[in-house]
């Protein structure tokens, strides 16, 4: 935009640059994204016209009979779980899924379509006990019993208790293994998503379809492990998940609960091999985890790491991190303590007030950003991505199912999921700060150096 000397503004399409050609597209990884930004002038607007409650934009993105908001906030991430579902379908496989949690319609209707094609290990989601109950008792509850009795109805494979691990631990999987008809691995998907109208549209959240059969047969071996298990943790699945899967040349495959944190070992081992960025977003990492790793390595000159962090642990834990909203400038700029995802909470200008963090989590959930990404030297040949259902925290790593499959040298997904954490960064940056959000302004020019240092890290990491 440029002003005009009477003070107005117009768009400076002459400006505007020509599309840079794009790196081409990863044949065997395939990151799809949604647009889950509730915060956001998009749905301040939209609630300001439809003269919704937040509650009621809740029950609204599970309606299919309202379907404008609900695929936009889902994006090509509700699409392409639908068609590996009728693809599937159509050409006679079958499908192996280890699922969390399940309660979206659509996605139910699409996996009772399959009947008996569909096999599927479905946790009880994560309960709470009531007051004086035991654990015991409360585990026997069913968080996805409506979706369990209707796929019971439908034919699909799935047992009527199984994986009932909450409270105390969480079958967090959200993995789907597509064969064809002789039951011959061809594909897997993994990421954050859970299978929920609030998974699809109103957190931040991706899902990775693997085109690889090696990998595909690795993810059915855990399913049939975890068919196994029922819903108990025995030594042979713990000592098994405590192994890394290695069943192609850059791609390890880990699965939890394992041992001795093995998996967070490995994890940090990622962090340490960065040499110029860390991007990453995360739910829930707890101050002894990966973020932990992160945080040291951000003190190092040079190196440019970016980030959101969804929920810090509770300020009264000792595990409470100080800054969880990294922007690499250094501790002295924008270093703001116990920063989260938040909205804009007043008008700016002509601006919307948008659904502040404590409307969010009182109306939608206290997900925000739920995505579990971690990307090294995206712009290298030496780059990595990390991606899956684990949080990066200690509880994931010693109570939970989960997985997650770090990818080395795939530069065009590591590109990919760089760009979608970016954005998220900016997105939340603009929102975060309470008053003035660059408080080093001054009225001379000594702001600039800060400044200029700032911009040519950004300069070195991106390449330009």
């Amino acid at each position: 935009m440029l002003r005009e000397e009477d003070g107005t503004l117009k768009r400076a399409e002459s400006l505007r640059s020509e599309w840079a050609e794009g790196r081409k597209r990863s044949s065997r990884y395939r990151p799809y994204f949604n647009r889950g930004y509730v915060m956001s002038q998009f749905v301040a607007r939209y609630l300001e016209r439809t003269g919704q409650t937040l509650e009621q934009f809740k029950e609204t993105v599970s309606d299919e009979d309202d379907r404008t908001i609900r695929h936009f906030l889902s994006g090509d991430l509700r699409v392409e779980m639908l068609a590996l579902l009728a693809e599937t379908r159509q050409r006679g496989g079958r499908v192996y899924a280890a699922l969390y949690e399940l309660d979206d319609a659509e996605l139910i209707d699409a996996m009772v379509a399959l009947g008996s094609s569909a096999h599927v290990v479905l946790a009880n989601g994560s309960i709470k006990p009531n007051k004086g109950e035991k654990s015991a008792e409360a585990r026997k509850r069913d968080q996805n019993a409506h979706a369990r009795d209707r796929l019971l109805a439908g034919g699909v494979d799935v047992e009527p208790k199984h994986r009932f691990l909450s409270p105390g631990a969480l079958g967090h999987n959200k993995f789907l293994v597509f064969t064809d008809a002789a039951g011959k691995p061809k594909s897997a998907w993994t990421g954050s998503t859970n299978w929920t109208p609030t998974g699809l549209c109103t957190q931040l959240n991706n899902g990775l379809l693997i085109r690889d059969a090696d990998i595909a047969a690795t993810f059915l071996d855990q399913w049939k492990r975890l068919r196994e298990a029922g819903s108990e943790f025995p030594k042979s699945l713990v000592e098994s998940n405590s192994q890394p899967h290695q069943p192609r040349k850059g791609a390890t495959l880990w699965f939890t609960k394992t041992a001795k944190e093995v998996d967070l070992a490995a994890l940090g081992e990622v962090v340490d091999s960065a040499e110029t960025g860390l991007i990453f977003l995360m739910f829930m990492p707890g101050g002894k985890g990966v973020l932990a790793d992160v945080l040291r390595r951000q003190q190092e000159p040079g190196l440019f790491v970016r980030g959101v962090a969804s929920e810090l642990p509770d300020p009264d834990d000792e595990s409470t991190v100080d800054v969880t909203f990294v922007d690499g400038s250094g501790p002295k700029d924008h270093r703001l303590e116990v920063i989260e995802p938040q909205g804009r909470p007043q008008s700016i200008a002509w601006w919307a007030a948008e659904a502040t963090r404590y409307a969010f989590r009182k109306e939608i959930g206290y997900a925000i950003v739920h995505s579990k990404v971690l990307v090294v030297d995206p712009f290298s040949t030496r780059c990595k991505v990390v991606t899956g259902s684990h949080n990066f925290s200690k509880s994931a790593s010693g109570k939970n199912d989960e997985n997650f499959i770090v990818i080395e040298g795939d530069r065009a997904l590591a590109e990919a999921y760089t760009v979608n954490v970016f954005s998220a960064w900016r997105h939340y940056r603009a929102r975060i700060a309470q008053g003035n959000p660059w408080p080093g302004l001054k009225a001379s020019d000594s702001w600039m150096a800060g400044s200029l240092r700032a911009r040519a890290e950004q300069s070195a990491f991106w390449g330009f």
